[in-house]
């Protein structure tokens, strides 16, 4: 992804599936890059829309540059086969979780704010005088 654009993704109620296309050629036109697409597929409103029951219905993630996103909802308002769209900054991906050694050797957990490491000896030290304090009394 290039430093001055940023992913956006469209949703999109269409009356024809062919209209896709026409999406395709106008995010092109306004220097839009393809990221990602989910197939087109026909399914019933809840409620009519513009007369329409029912219409096909898409996704797609881009890349654009901010300032030509005005430009693409302008022309998509004023499309004839589109119905209704969105278009929105999809949220970031978290990373998975570390995962930690199965030998259960030296596993260190940190926590925020503080400083001490504990490893899982010094944790099992902490145990075994637990344990000998319970049993004491």
């Amino acid at each position: 992804m290039k430093a001055d654009t940023k992913l956006y993704e469209l949703a999109f109620l269409l009356k024809d599936p062919e209209a896709e296309k026409a999406i395709d050629a106008l995010l092109m036109q306004h220097g839009g890059v393809m990221a990602s697409k989910g197939q087109t597929k026909p399914i019933k409103l809840a409620y009519p829309i513009e007369k329409h029951v029912s219409a096909f219905f898409g996704y797609m993630q881009f890349e654009m540059q901010p300032e030509n996103i005005e430009k693409i909802s302008h022309a998509l308002m004023l499309a004839p086969n589109v119905i209704r769209f969105l278009v929105t900054i999809p949220p970031a991906v978290k990373k998975p979780a570390e995962k930690r050694p199965e030998d259960g050797k030296k596993v260190s957990v940190k926590r925020e704010g503080s400083k001490s490491v504990l490893t899982n000896d010094a944790l099992e030290e902490k145990l075994a005088a637990l344990e000998s304090e319970v049993a004491a009394k």
